[in-house]
């Protein structure tokens, strides 16, 4: 598809629409005035004409990361998330007041299928091959020389990534990939698309008389306005557009909130401030699910009891990782490979937290049908796949490049930081969260490795009233984003909204909830926020937090004022529901079901387990995974 400097879409993906948009390389500088970038985008149309008085405009989507491809994952979970947005009112008989939106996701600067892409190794083989090789080694921790090993080769990808940007000539889009070019290409997006509607417009007037009266600022492209779900790393584009384009702001929800200040720190300690609450989320599951669906425990076990022989198992495999064999090839499932499972498994508790279980069982007892599966999910990720006939190399959504790209760009500089400075670091980590603090270091590692210094970061104020309120949703237990980070971004931005649901996991659709659908529906839908201090609790179940409870492990003296907030759709599961909560809650666990079995936040990217736990995750989904409804 050629690129074009206005929106040109066409058919894709069965009911798609799909175009380049050819943009400026560098905003703010000027450097380079004739280089663009070409920004993929992909956009399930609304379901209404764009001259229906009921048409919202499109809805922009970002999936976190950073480094997430927003085309993919429009085409994979476009239609769940229009369902929820949407009026419930088919539009043949629906209200005046209901609202029908585009659902547009777009690859952000250097990844996915916008053009250039960014890379650090040329040769795709050896990229492979080095990140086989940092893969094998572990992860901080895993043996006494894994910090020596893991800092210089950490520090040796850096200087290689630098030094082949300084050997090419022209530019390097590594240099052009800051949130705040991102944020800038979004506003682009928005007026672009606001062109492309008011040309629809004047075609459509001519043949209709102009019978429609249709929202004329979705067809001024100076006054056009963004609406945006934006997830994890997604909340701090968000939050970053909001800040630049506070006037600019239409119904943005920004659901797994990222801190600003955590983030230009290398997403620094207090992002794992809920850490240890999500793996904790693991051991009461065991006990409310009992010895048939947890096999870590026993008649009279208790949480501490199954904390404890986890940590048994998981140790057990320091010296001795576990062989695995299948007529397929060997294997082995090391120390490294059980804590990234378990970081990982925190994101999304629902979906995976059985076949966790499983895995642990089996670890300890040195075998298990589930042993089977794993092997199949770990063979292929060190099978390198060549191009068949020459043909272009599939585009590589696992690379880390993009994400480090962005981050580190994005951050403070921390120059001269020592190996024993950052020693401490690791050290402050793993005291707040012994599971995940060595693969969060990773992130400041490599960090202080990065050398190639953007053109352009956003280094002004965060928060101030926007044009419209902002919506934050933010989870009791998240193990990277807490309820802390929630509440500091609302208190930046003084006219925005905050909901709370008590549960583990990333961002609200780490499970599936029929009150915070019900609010998000109705934002959009509205523009109505929340009543303050709304707390959304999910109906009775094992992964249940009960954090309002003084008898519960997880309890928070702060979300007591809350309770007269609490809104529970539907309190009873055994209550009937409307037909219109059964649709919302089928869109709900499509969404939750698609974003856990194609890893669409990135935890792979995150946790270094990359196709591993997406293979995985394929399993646990189709197999193992709890009704989520």
């Amino acid at each position: 598809m050629e690129p074009s400097e206005s929106l040109e879409f066409q058919s894709c993906f069965n009911e798609f629409e799909c175009a380049k948009l050819k943009l400026p390389l560098d905003y703010f500088n000027g450097t380079y005035p004739d280089e663009t970038v070409s920004i993929a985008i992909t956009k399930l149309p609304a379901r209404v004409s764009v001259d229906d008085p009921r048409y919202g405009g499109p809805i922009l989507i970002n999936p976190g990361g950073p480094g997430g491809p927003g085309a993919l994952f429009a085409v994979l979970i476009g239609h769940s998330l229009q369902n929820i947005v949407d009026s419930d009112e088919i539009p043949s008989i629906a209200s005046a007041d209901a609202k029908y939106y585009d659902i547009l996701g777009f690859d952000p600067r250097g990844i996915g299928e916008t053009t250039p892409r960014a890379y650090c190794v040329a040769d795709p083989a050896a990229s492979w091959s080095w990140t086989l090789r940092e893969n094998t080694e572990g992860i901080l921790g895993s043996s006494d020389a894994a910090l020596g090993r893991l800092w210089s080769m950490t520090h040796a990808w850096g200087a290689s990534c630098k030094q082949a940007v300084d050997a090419e000539e022209g530019p390097d889009i590594k240099q052009y990939m800051t949130t705040a070019s991102v944020a800038r290409d979004m506003l682009e997006i928005v007026e672009k698309h606001a062109a492309y509607v008011a040309e629809r417009l004047a075609r459509l007037s001519s043949k209709t008389h102009g019978c429609h009266k249709p929202d004329a600022a979705f067809a001024k492209p100076s006054e056009a306005k963004l609406h945006y779900w934006g997830f994890s790393y997604g909340t701090y584009l968000g939050s970053t557009f909001a800040s630049m384009f506070p006037d600019r702001v239409g119904r943005v929800i920004l659901d797994g909130v990222v801190s600003s200040y955590d983030y230009n720190h290398s997403l620094g300690n207090g992002s794992l401030t809920d850490n240890a609450k999500a793996m904790y989320s693991f051991y009461t599951y065991c006990v409310q699910s009992g010895p048939e669906a947890c096999p870590l425990m026993t008649e009279n076990s208790t949480a501490d009891d199954v904390k404890d022989r986890v940590e048994s198992i998981v140790e057990s495999l320091y010296h001795n990782p576990l062989a695995i064999n299948s007529p397929t090839g060997p294997e082995i499932f090391t120390y490294s490979d059980l804590k990234g499972l378990l970081f990982s498994a925190c994101y999304q508790p629902q979906p995976v937290f059985s076949i966790i279980a499983e895995i642990l069982a089996a670890v300890e007892a040195g075998h298990g049908d589930v042993l089977d599966s794993l092997s199949f999910a770990y063979r292929y990720t060190h099978i390198y796949s060549c191009p068949v006939n020459g043909s272009a190399p599939a585009v590589d959504y696992t690379s880390s490049v993009a994400t480090y790209s962005i981050l580190c760009s994005d951050g403070i500089d921390s120059p001269h930081v020592s190996i024993d400075e950052f020693v401490e670091y690791w050290k402050l980590l793993e005291s707040m969260s012994p599971t995940s603090g060595a693969i969060w270091a990773m992130l400041r590692m490599r960090c202080l490795a990065w050398q190639i210094k953007a053109q352009y970061k956003y280094e002004g104020a965060f928060g101030g009233n926007t044009s419209h309120p902002i919506l934050f949703i933010s989870n009791t237990a998240d193990p990277v984003t807490p309820l802390r980070s929630g509440r500091i971004m609302h208190n930046l931005f003084p006219n925005s909204g905050l909901l709370v649901v008590d549960q583990a996991g990333h961002c609200s659709v780490a499970a599936v909830d029929l009150c915070t659908l019900t609010h998000i529906k109705a934002y959009f839908q509205t523009g109505a926020l929340p009543k303050e201090n709304t707390l959304c609790i999910p109906p009775p179940s094992p992964f249940s937090l009960n954090s309002t409870d003084p008898e519960s492990p997880f309890y928070d003296p702060s979300l007591v004022d809350a309770q007269s907030g609490i809104t529970t759709a539907t309190e009873n599961v055994n209550e009937i529901r409307t037909a219109a909560e059964e649709q919302l809650l089928i869109a709900g666990y499509d969404m939750a079901r698609t974003i856990a079995e194609h890893d669409l936040i990135g935890v792979g990217r995150l946790s270094g387990l990359g196709e591993k736990w997406k293979n995985l995750m394929k399993i646990a989904v189709q197999e193992y995974a709890a009704p989520l409804i």
